[in-house]
């Protein structure tokens, strides 16, 4: 109700306290909500400077929004396959892919898991290129003493529904570099320096249209910034859920030898923005889809999480890549399953979706057996 009584619709007070616990939460100086993650990326790499005739790093296996923004401004991605003990860019693999044109690495922790992220910063730092952080499924996790938020020289999020903390659409851009910081500010607004640049000006009177640059429409409005606000101050809270419903799964999954479930390091604190399943490889691609029709036609959900992004159409189109440039995230993107994962699932769902998951598998494996005795 605060964002309607102020009567300010975008850039205003909730936004301005979004920001700052946000840049508490991710013990950065800086933070800059924007209205989507795959815009605060994009406004990333322009940010940067990075565009035409650069080359970009980025994981084989992941989200589109990570190449799709590197090609809207321009640049090229250089895909890089993943190491298969942590699921992220395998830095051997990433520092042999690097050329002089190389600009910067975009990585994301997969599954929300930050494992090998030290070896990728210390390849940043010997390439000296910088590191953005799409730290989308992590927030509220942590790796030793450092939050998630704090790995790139600059990160992002996204704030989609089935985030810890959602704001519907909405995503924020964090960061140290004060020269970055204010290179985002003014690109999410149409390129104009905005009002929290001009501390003595009363943003009710009216503000400067002074621009520096090309930018977006990518605010994110007050009413979108309460709503992340409100959940924000309590993501301690909602992350313990999810770490009860997630060592929920595990213990009713754990034994089963065909299905591999996420192991993060010791001194990593995960905040479960889903739970995701790995099929070993004595199922195929077409018996992942099989066991996520025959979950949907028992009306439980579940999602093929995530593609192999090297090999999505418009890429190839572009890349030329081809099935088999990348078997690691190839052989992951075909076998991984989401399970229904919230704050409110009850003990009793999440038995049911476990034995329908093992159901299926055991329905496909003696299938497959009965198929070898007649044949």
């Amino acid at each position: 109700m605060n964002s309607l009584r102020s009567g300010c619709g975008t850039m205003g007070p909730q936004l301005l306290e979004f920001e700052r616990q946000m840049s508490h939460q991710t013990r950065r100086t800086h933070a800059i909500g924007v209205n989507s993650g795959s815009l605060a990326i994009e406004i990333s790499l322009r940010a940067l400077g990075i565009g035409v005739g650069d080359e970009v790093l980025v994981s084989a296996f992941g989200y589109s929004a990570n190449v799709n923004s590197i090609l809207h401004v321009g640049a090229t991605p250089v895909f890089v396959d993943i190491d298969p003990r942590t699921m992220n860019m395998d830095p051997l693999a990433a520092e042999i892919k690097s050329t002089p044109k190389t600009r910067a690495m975009l990585v994301a922790e997969t599954f929300g898991n930050p494992a090998g992220f030290r070896d990728l910063i210390a390849l940043c730092t010997r390439l000296e290129i910088p590191m953005i952080e799409n730290g989308t499924e992590a927030l509220g996790a942590s790796y030793g003493v450092d939050n998630v938020g704090r790995f790139g020289r600059i990160a992002c999020f996204g704030f989609f529904a089935s985030r810890p903390i959602t704001t519907g659409e909405g995503g924020m851009i964090v960061t140290h570099d004060d020269h970055l910081a204010a290179a985002c500010r003014a690109i999410r607004h149409q390129g104009r320096m905005d009002r929290f640049s001009y501390p003595n000006q009363s943003s009710e009177l009216g503000m400067k249209m002074e621009h520096v640059s090309d930018g977006y429409d990518g605010r994110l409005p007050e009413m979108n910034a309460a709503l992340g606000l409100s959940q924000l101050l309590r993501l301690d809270e909602t992350i313990a859920r999810r770490a009860e419903v997630a060592q929920s799964y595990t213990r009713k999954l754990g034994g089963e030898s065909d299905i591999v479930l996420l192991n993060p390091p010791l001194d990593c604190k995960m905040s479960w923005s889903n739970f995701v399943i790995r099929l070993s490889d004595r199922f195929t691609k077409d018996d992942r889809d099989q066991i996520i029709d025959g979950m949907h036609r028992l009306d439980i959900g579940a999602a093929d999480w995530w593609p192999c992004a090297a090999l999505l159409p418009h890429v190839r189109k572009i890349t030329g890549h081809q099935a088999g440039d990348f078997p690691l995230s190839e052989r992951l993107s075909h076998r991984t399953i989401a399970l229904p994962f919230y704050e409110t699932i009850s003990e009793r769902e999440i038995d049911d979706v476990c034995q329908t998951l093992k159901t299926l598998m055991n329905r496909i494996g003696a299938n497959r057996e009965e198929k070898k005795d007649i044949g």
